[in-house]
């Protein structure tokens, strides 16, 4: 069930204005992990580069890469400023 409110004075009227305001223009500051996270594989193709070239990369430390093994992943907006500063 949706909450309503009912405003009948310029006080209460700005006063929920306020209050809408405030709950649904917070910025998102975290974006979704799972939306960042994505595979080396992925990755190459993100930046539009060979899978050897990106894992030359990542091996001389260009590109940093989370976890071990089959299971290393990239994030999208490291991967973004990686590849900047690596050209």
């Amino acid at each position: 069930m949706k909450e309503v409110m009912i405003l009948s004075t310029p006080s209460e009227i700005a006063e929920g204005l306020k209050m809408f305001l405030a709950e649904y223009q917070k910025p998102n500051l975290e974006p979704s992990f799972e939306k960042e996270k994505m595979s080396v594989a992925q990755a190459s193709r993100y930046i539009d580069i060979s899978y050897p070239t990106l894992l030359k990369w990542i091996t001389q430390g260009k590109i940093r890469v989370h976890g071990k093994g089959r299971t290393r992943f990239v994030l999208r907006s490291e991967l973004v400023t990686d590849y900047k500063n690596s050209k």
